[in-house]
C-alpha cells in the first residue's frame, strides 16, 4: 500500500492543496479553514485499495481532484469532489451533496439560490449508482474570496430526459432566452457526436454568475467541437484548432467535452471551455507535460508555474484533462486537471450509462 493510501482523504488532499498553492502563489492558503470545512466530515477516513463508494468523478472511484488555471494572468487553484455520505450508495452520496450545499449558504458571497430552484430536477429519490451525483467546488486565486460551484447530473431521474431537464432548469434560472438556440439545435448537436453530461451553477450573485451545460463528445472529432464552439459569443474556432494541435498529435478520439457558460441578459451562450483529454493521447504522463507546456508558451501563460506545480505533486497526481477558453481580446485561459489514482481498478466495471472518460471539468 503506497503512502498515499494509508492517510486519509481530508490529510492527503490539504496537504496536495497546500503544495499546489504554495507552488503557484510562493505560499500557502491563508485561510486552511475553508477548504477544511468542506472535507468535513466524509473525507476523515482512510484511503484503502478500493474505493468506499465508486465515485464518477475519476476512472478508479476517487471522490477528489484537482486543477489549476490561468485567466488573465491569475492563477487560480481549485478542488472538486463528491462528499461520500455515511453509508456507501448513491442516494446518501447524493444527500450529502445537498447538506453540503446547504452548509456553504452561510459563507459570506454564497448563494444557493439558483441551486435551489433546481434542485428537485437534479435530485431522485433512486439515483443511479456510480453516476455523477451533486458535487462540489472551491476555487481560489492568491488574493479575493473564494468561489463555488455545484455540479449536478441531468441523467439522473432516467436516459432521454436530460435535454427536458436542462431546458426547464435554465427557465426557471431566467436563462431561457440564452438556451433556446441550444434548444432549437438539439438534433443537429446529437448528430454532431455531442451528449449532454453535467450542469453546474457558480453559488453565487451578479450578472458574473453562471450556469454551465457541458457536453461530452463521444465523436465528431474537431468539427463536433467547433459545431457547439460556435454557440459561444467568444468562440475562436482557429485559435482553438492550434490548441488542439498542440495537444493531440493524431485523431481527437477520447471524449472531449465542451462546457458553454450563460449568463442573465445574453441572447445565447457567452463563452465556450474546451476539455482536452490526455489519457489515451499522449503516452506518458511526461510527454503530457511537455504537450501542456508548449501550448502555455505559445499563449503567453507561465509554462514555468505549471511545471513547478507539477513537480510538487507528482507522482500521486498525474495530468488528465486541459482547458482552453477563447475570449473577445488578449490571452486564453488555460486550465490543467490533476486526477489521483489512488485506487487499485477493479477487475470488472459495473456498467455506467454513457460512461467513457469519467474525469470532470471545472
Amino acid at each position: 500500500m503506497s503512502l498515499a493510501r494509508q492517510r486519509t482523504h481530508a490529510a492527503l488532499l490539504t496537504d496536495l492543496w497546500n503544495r499546489v498553492c504554495t507552488a503557484a502563489w510562493g505560499r500557502a492558503d491563508r485561510d486552511p479553514s475553508r477548504l477544511a470545512d468542506m472535507l468535513h466530515p466524509w473525507a476523515h477516513r482512510r484511503i484503502e485499495d478500493q474505493p468506499r463508494y465508486q465515485s464518477f468523478v475519476s476512472g478508479d472511484g476517487f471522490p477528489a481532484e484537482l486543477s489549476v488555471s490561468w485567466r488573465k494572468g491569475v492563477t487560480e487553484v481549485r478542488i472538486l469532489f463528491e462528499p461520500v455520505g455515511q453509508v456507501p450508495t448513491a442516494r446518501a452520496v447524493q444527500d450529502a451533496g445537498r447538506a453540503m450545499v446547504r452548509a456553504l449558504a452561510s459563507r459570506p458571497g454564497v448563494s444557493i439560490g439558483g441551486y435551489r430552484a433546481v434542485e428537485d430536477l437534479f435530485t431522485s429519490d433512486d439515483p443511479p449508482a456510480y453516476r455523477s451525483g451533486i458535487w462540489l467546488s472551491l476555487a481560489c486565486g492568491p488574493e479575493g474570496p473564494p468561489q463555488y460551484k455545484v455540479y449536478l447530473n441531468p441523467w439522473v431521474n432516467g436516459h432521454g430526459r436530460e435535454w427536458d431537464t436542462v431546458t426547464r432548469a435554465m427557465d426557471r434560472l431566467g436563462l431561457a432566452a440564452a438556451w433556446s438556440p441550444l434548444a432549437r439545435a438539439r438534433d443537429a448537436i446529437s448528430a454532431a457526436g455531442a451528449h449532454l453530461d453535467y450542469v453546474a451553477l457558480d453559488l453565487a450573485t451578479g450578472a458574473q454568475a453562471r450556469a454551465k451545460i457541458y457536453f461530452r463528445h463521444r465523436t465528431g472529432g474537431l468539427d463536433g467541437i467547433h459545431t457547439l464552439g460556435a454557440f459561444a459569443r467568444s468562440y475562436d474556432a482557429e485559435r482553438t484548432a492550434h490548441a488542439a494541435a498542440d495537444l493531440y498529435h493524431g485523431p481527437i478520439a477520447n471524449e472531449p467535452m465542451t462546457g458553454l457558460a450563460f449568463r442573465a441578459g445574453r441572447d445565447g451562450a457567452d463563452e465556450a471551455n474546451i476539455y482536452f483529454r490526455l489519457p489515451g493521447n499522449a503516452p506518458t504522463d511526461t510527454d503530457a507535460a511537455a504537450r501542456i507546456t508548449a501550448l502555455l508558451t505559445r499563449e503567453g501563460a507561465p509554462a514555468d508555474v505549471h511545471r513547478r506545480i507539477a513537480a510538487a505533486i507528482t507522482p500521486t497526481a498525474v495530468h488528465e484533462l486541459v482547458s482552453y477558453r477563447t475570449r473577445d481580446a488578449g490571452p486564453a485561459d488555460i486550465g490543467t486537471y490533476f486526477r489521483l489514482p489512488l485506487h487499485t481498478p477493479p477487475a470488472t466495471t459495473t456498467p455506467r450509462p454513457g460512461h467513457g472518460w469519467p474525469a470532470v471539468p471545472l
